[in-house]
Order: C-alpha cells, then structure tokens, then sequence
C-alpha cells in the first residue's frame, strides 16, 4: 500500500510542474492577474530594498571625522517585465510548494490513522492480556486453596494414621509382654 501512496505523490509532484507553467502563463496574460502580480512584486520589490538599504535614502554618510560623504543613491524599480517575472516565477513555485505541502499533509494524515488503529488494536490487546491475567490468578488462588486443603487433610490422615500405628504398637507391645509373662 505504502508503494502506491509514494508512487501516487511522485507522479502527482511531476504533474504539478506544468501546471505550475501555466499557472505563470495565465498570470502574465490575464489583465486583472497581470496587474495584481505587478502591483503585488513592486510592493515587495519595495519593502526588500527598504530593509536591505544600509542607512536611510534622505540622510547623507557622515563619516568619522565628520565630514560629508556621497549620498547614497535611491536603489533602482522593478520595470514592470521584471515585476511580471518575478510574480509569475513566484507563483509558479508557491503552485508546486502547495502541492507538495498537500501531499505531505495528506500522508502525515494517513500515518495518523493507521497510528490510531495500531494504538486502538494495542489497548485491546492489553485489556485481553490484563483479563487473562486477572483470570490466571483466580485460578492460582483457587489451586493454591485446594493444595492447602490437600496439605491439611494429608496432615489429618498422617496424624490418624500415626496414632493408629501407635495403637497397634501398643497393643502388640501388650501382647509380648502377655506372651512373656506366659512363658517365664
């Protein structure tokens, strides 16, 4: 089973690449997507060189001696081609990452369930093996009820038939010294 998931997400990761293509053809040529995706890459065009500019754009280098030094230059836009590039290419790959994400999502999704048997099948397993175990001891005691029982009632014939044997000893003592008496 196992297989067919890992060959299923295999070929379904190898589809998305060109519909991810396309994806980035529709962006370009659709006018409401095309206009979006400019606006959405100059923005974050935008927000990179903010962040990545070394110092503020309006203030000028004033170097250690105090003196003045170039004024950096403002960093250059996106045209609107790269802008459309970039977008495309961006959602190009955000269109193969959320397969690929699905996929992972879908698989974890799959191992949790069979975990959720596995763990389900365990507990009975323990309740059965717990159950034996309860009945095995019950069994222990009543067999360990009957062996006392055994032991007393063994210790009751032997103390019988000791005092049995203690009689016919006595008796048959009395009878040699009866035998004795005779005799001499």
């Amino acid at each position: 089973m196992a297989i067919y998931v890992k060959a299923f997400s295999l070929v379904l990761k190898t589809v998305s690449k060109p519909l991810a293509k396309q994806v980035k053809e529709a962006a370009k040529s659709h006018p409401f997507l095309r206009q979006l995706s400019i606006g959405v890459a100059l923005k974050a065009d935008s927000l990179y060189q903010t962040i990545m500019s070394p110092t503020p754009l309006n203030e000028p280098i004033i170097s250690s001696g105090g003196r003045r030094m170039k004024i950096p230059k403002k960093p250059p836009v996106m045209t609107e081609d790269q802008a459309l590039q970039a977008a495309g290419d961006f959602l190009a790959e955000a269109f193969v990452f959320g397969v690929a994400g699905g996929l992972v999502w879908w698989e974890q999704s799959k191992s949790a369930e069979k975990d959720l048997v596995k763990a389900a099948n365990a507990k009975e397993e323990r309740e059965q093996l717990t159950t034996m175990i309860a009945m095995q001891q019950r069994t222990l005691q009543d067999v360990t009820e009957v062996l006392k029982e055994f032991e007393r009632h063994r210790r009751e014939t032997s103390a019988a038939m000791e005092e049995m044997e203690r009689r016919e000893r006595e008796r048959d003592s009395r009878r040699w010294w009866g035998r004795a008496a005779a005799v001499g």
